[in-house]
């Protein structure tokens, strides 16, 4: 069975993700962003705050490339405020 799926199937998906996870985070307070990724992490990311907005930042990097434009200097987004990293990445995804 083949499946087809199109570029805009895709970018629903991804919205409707991020929604939940905004949603969970929302739901469950600030804190959980500033869990530690545990013993196992490479030493890149400090909190699981620091893991999204990585891959926020990845996304923005792409996009950044394949544009020919400077790399979007991420370290100002704030790893410990749901909207703010939440914001950021809508701020990408737009792009």
């Amino acid at each position: 069975m083949a499946i087809q799926l199109s570029v805009e199937d895709l970018i629903e998906y991804t919205d409707w993700e991020r929604g939940k996870w905004r949603e969970f985070l929302r739901a469950h307070g600030y804190e959980l962003l500033k869990i530690g990724v545990g013993p196992n992490g490479d030493g890149r990311f400090q909190s699981i705050g620091h893991l999204v907005r990585h891959i926020f930042s990845a996304e923005a990097r792409y996009i950044d490339r394949l544009s020919d434009r400077e790399l979007t200097d991420t370290s100002h987004v704030a790893t410990d405020k749901v909207e703010a990293l939440f914001e950021f990445g809508a701020r990408t995804a737009a792009n």
